[in-house]
């Protein structure tokens, strides 16, 4: 009875958050991307016609972004049909608000509810709904955002990594469910060769996606293979290698082949990308930036040191007062998690330089080992509680609800970011005059301010198609001459 209860309050206390996220994304301003992927900019047209990239090979051209025809293709057909389909029942601007808060919403809560399944090993367990109670205040729409975010502030961001993600974890829970808890997915005989075309459109999504996947994949391999030549006791070398990975699981080779080559045919075509042909910067260089990436992305604000600290005092309890071969075990995966973060951060910079990422790394590109945090916080958490004794619960659990209230304190609801952004475009909706002076200063549908109206044609293109306005027009924020000089 207890247990109901408490599972109640606990689903009660997730619909709560989920609902005050989806207020926080309602409330944040339109980003500069979104028009151009929407309208669509004539540089993502070729993404749009091609959805392999063969476009590159057939016309010997390059183009932004050819290996990441899903979320273009994604992002693209949701705002040209979600927007119109929420009128119905709201006006056409609140239509476009709500339709970035749901995806954004949307989006998070997937995530959380595939992370708190590896976690848990099933969602009908009551360890399900506690890994999500755990992990969900971590997920920062503002507080530590800059530093630990998962969903981004930028719509268009978030179809781009966030998104991403999800196929990436779905990819891997076969496998992962599988060896750590010995469950095999019903039907997933049958369902398993649509795991194919998953790896086909994980690895054409966002830009992390490939590097991940083939990291991930080098990691399994590598951790059959020591075993299994840990294991042999045959003495001949070559036979010991040979048997070593002919003893690999089937399965595995199965799920790693296919996201191994079409992360490899990713990676190829994002070697033609113009975007990474124009921003050259010697590897070098971007080495040496390394340091100060990971300086900056994991000190400057109190979220990743809280987590650490947990995770830090979490693994000393585990080793030094619950010495069971279920928590070995558990440190053993913490390993391998560690040695993802090292390979992933090393070749971080092999994926170019942007100039919104200085450092290399930035809470965008470091979404994989946030996730991993994540998952290691609430998984050692949750074994912690399983193991302790009621006495120790009693200064165990204030410690946890401390980190959680932290973490849910810093989040601010900021309902005020896109008050100014609505009232320009409102400005527009409702003037007569074909080019349209705004009276704020605040960004509307761009990263910056625009002086010149001819940067706004994309703009108003895309409020048109959401029915906001009827006729064209276009807009500016300050005078337009001073653009001229």
């Amino acid at each position: 009875m207890i247990k109901k209860v408490l599972a109640l309050l606990l689903i009660t206390l997730l619909l709560a958050d989920i609902g005050y996220t989806f207020l926080q994304n309602y409330h944040t301003p339109f980003d500069g991307d979104m028009a151009g992927g929407i309208v669509p900019a004539d540089d993502v047209k070729p993404i749009l016609a091609s959805p392999l990239g063969l476009k590159i090979f057939k016309e010997h051209n390059t183009y932004p972004n050819p290996n990441r025809f899903f979320c273009h293709w994604s992002f693209y057909e949701y705002f040209n049909n979600v927007p119109l389909f929420i009128q119905n029942f709201t006006s056409p601007i609140n239509s476009a608000y709500l339709s970035c808060a749901l995806a954004k919403t949307m989006i998070q809560v997937i995530i959380i509810f595939l992370l708190s399944l590896l976690i848990a090993g099933g969602i009908l367990k009551f360890d399900f709904l506690v890994a999500a109670i755990l992990i969900t205040p971590l997920f920062q729409t503002n507080g530590y955002r800059s530093y630990m975010g998962i969903i981004d502030p930028s719509t268009t961001y978030t179809f781009f990594y966030a998104l991403p993600t999800i196929f990436v974890l779905i990819y891997f829970i076969p496998l992962f469910l599988k060896h750590f808890y010995g469950l095999e997915l019903k039907r997933m005989k049958y369902l398993k060769y649509l795991w194919i075309p998953l790896a086909l459109i994980s690895s054409l999504s966002g830009p992390l996606n490939p590097g991940i996947s083939l990291v991930v994949s080098l990691l399994i391999f590598t951790y059959y293979f020591t075993k299994n030549l840990n294991n042999s006791a045959i003495k001949n070398r070559f036979t010991k290698i040979k048997l070593a990975i002919q003893n690999i699981p089937n399965e595995n080779y199965f799920y790693l082949i296919p996201i191994c080559i079409f992360s490899l045919y990713s990676l190829f075509l994002g070697s033609y990308n113009s975007i990474d042909l124009s921003n050259k910067i010697p590897l070098s260089v971007l080495y040496s930036r390394l340091p100060e990436g990971i300086y900056y992305s994991f000190t400057q604000k109190l979220g990743f040191p809280i987590l650490f600290l947990t995770l830090t005092i979490n693994t000393l309890i585990i080793r030094y007062k619950i010495r069971t071969p279920e928590g070995k075990k558990l440190l053993n995966i913490f390993k391998w998690i560690g040695f993802f973060a090292l390979i992933y951060i090393i070749l971080l910079p092999l994926g170019g330089y942007r100039s919104y990422r200085p450092y290399v790394l930035r809470y965008d590109t470091i979404i994989p080992i946030t996730l991993s945090l994540m998952f290691i916080f609430a998984k050692t958490t949750i074994f912690i509680l399983s193991s302790f004794s009621s006495r120790q619960k009693y200064w165990y659990i204030p410690l946890v609800v401390l980190v959680i209230f932290v973490f849910t304190n810093s989040d601010k609801p900021k309902f005020d970011k896109n008050i100014c952004e609505r009232n320009a475009i409102l400005q527009i909706a409702r003037s007569k005059e074909p080019i349209v002076k705004i009276d704020d200063n605040c960004t509307v549908l761009s990263w910056t301010i625009i002086e010149n109206p001819q940067e706004s044609v994309l703009k108003t293109k895309l409020l048109k198609i959401w029915r906001i306005i009827d006729d064209d027009k276009l807009y500016y924020q300050k005078s337009p001459v001073a653009n001229t000089l």
